[in-house]
Protein backbone atom coordinates (compact mmCIF):
# COMPACT_ATOMS: atom_id res chain seq x y z
CA UNK A 1 0.00 0.00 0.00
CA UNK A 2 1.11 3.41 -1.03
CA UNK A 3 2.86 5.64 1.72
CA UNK A 4 0.79 6.95 4.87
CA UNK A 5 1.16 10.53 3.90
CA UNK A 6 0.32 10.46 0.28
CA UNK A 7 -3.05 11.47 -0.49
CA UNK A 8 -5.71 9.01 -1.47
CA UNK A 9 -7.30 8.61 -4.74
CA UNK A 10 -10.71 10.08 -3.41
CA UNK A 11 -9.13 13.33 -2.17
CA UNK A 12 -7.36 14.02 -5.14
CA UNK A 13 -10.55 13.16 -6.83
CA UNK A 14 -12.23 15.75 -4.51
CA UNK A 15 -9.30 18.34 -5.21
CA UNK A 16 -9.65 18.07 -8.80
CA UNK A 17 -13.94 18.43 -8.98
CA UNK A 18 -13.48 21.11 -6.01
CA UNK A 19 -11.67 22.83 -9.45
CA UNK A 20 -13.85 21.84 -11.55
CA UNK A 21 -12.23 19.38 -13.32
CA UNK A 22 -12.22 15.23 -13.57
CA UNK A 23 -9.30 12.98 -14.33
CA UNK A 24 -10.23 13.35 -17.96
CA UNK A 25 -9.87 16.80 -18.24
CA UNK A 26 -6.76 16.68 -16.87
CA UNK A 27 -5.69 14.06 -19.56
CA UNK A 28 -6.85 15.82 -22.25
CA UNK A 29 -5.55 18.99 -21.59
CA UNK A 30 -2.07 17.17 -21.25
CA UNK A 31 -2.06 14.97 -23.88
CA UNK A 32 -2.46 12.04 -21.98
CA UNK A 33 -4.55 8.63 -21.90
CA UNK A 34 -6.92 9.18 -19.16
CA UNK A 35 -5.81 5.72 -17.86
CA UNK A 36 -2.21 7.54 -17.19
CA UNK A 37 -3.92 10.16 -15.13
CA UNK A 38 -6.13 7.75 -12.78
CA UNK A 39 -3.05 5.27 -12.05
CA UNK A 40 -0.90 8.06 -10.94
CA UNK A 41 -2.97 8.53 -8.12
CA UNK A 42 -2.57 4.55 -6.84
CA UNK A 43 1.12 3.78 -8.72
CA UNK A 44 3.93 6.17 -9.67
CA UNK A 45 3.62 7.30 -13.14
CA UNK A 46 5.75 10.58 -13.22
CA UNK A 47 3.59 12.09 -16.51
CA UNK A 48 0.01 11.88 -14.11
CA UNK A 49 1.85 13.02 -11.19
CA UNK A 50 3.04 15.81 -12.79
CA UNK A 51 -0.09 16.84 -14.65
CA UNK A 52 -2.37 16.04 -11.42
CA UNK A 53 -0.01 18.45 -9.30
CA UNK A 54 -0.30 21.28 -12.18
CA UNK A 55 -4.00 21.20 -12.25
CA UNK A 56 -4.26 21.39 -8.57
CA UNK A 57 -1.44 24.05 -8.14
CA UNK A 58 0.39 21.95 -5.85
CA UNK A 59 3.67 19.75 -5.92
CA UNK A 60 3.81 16.35 -6.48
CA UNK A 61 6.00 15.95 -3.65
CA UNK A 62 3.28 17.86 -1.59
CA UNK A 63 0.51 14.63 -3.03
CA UNK A 64 2.51 11.76 -2.72
CA UNK A 65 5.26 12.71 -0.64
CA UNK A 66 6.48 8.49 -0.30
CA UNK A 67 7.29 9.32 -4.61
CA UNK A 68 10.13 12.47 -3.43
CA UNK A 69 12.66 12.41 -1.24
CA UNK A 70 13.31 15.80 1.26
CA UNK A 71 14.70 17.91 -1.30
CA UNK A 72 11.65 17.39 -3.70
CA UNK A 73 13.55 15.50 -6.19
CA UNK A 74 11.88 12.30 -7.48
CA UNK A 75 12.98 8.96 -6.09
CA UNK A 76 15.05 6.74 -8.77
CA UNK A 77 14.06 3.74 -8.65
CA UNK A 78 10.39 4.48 -6.68
CA UNK A 79 10.39 1.62 -3.87
CA UNK A 80 8.47 -1.07 -4.35
CA UNK A 81 5.72 -0.56 -1.85
CA UNK A 82 4.57 2.44 -3.84
CA UNK A 83 3.49 -0.28 -6.58
CA UNK A 84 1.39 -1.71 -4.34
CA UNK A 85 -2.53 -0.69 -4.96
CA UNK A 86 -5.07 0.33 -2.40
CA UNK A 87 -7.39 -2.70 -1.82
CA UNK A 88 -10.56 -1.62 -3.38
CA UNK A 89 -14.16 -3.09 -3.01
CA UNK A 90 -15.16 -5.53 -5.51
CA UNK A 91 -18.46 -6.01 -6.80
CA UNK A 92 -19.00 -9.46 -6.27
CA UNK A 93 -16.77 -13.04 -8.13
CA UNK A 94 -16.80 -13.43 -11.27
CA UNK A 95 -18.29 -16.81 -12.68
CA UNK A 96 -20.84 -16.31 -9.77
CA UNK A 97 -24.62 -15.96 -9.88
CA UNK A 98 -25.89 -12.99 -8.54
Amino acid sequence: MAHACDKRPEEIRYLLNRKGLTFADVARECGLPESTVRTATRKPSIEGEWAIAYFLGLPASKIWPSRYDSTGERLKPQPSTNYKDFPRLGHGQKGEAA
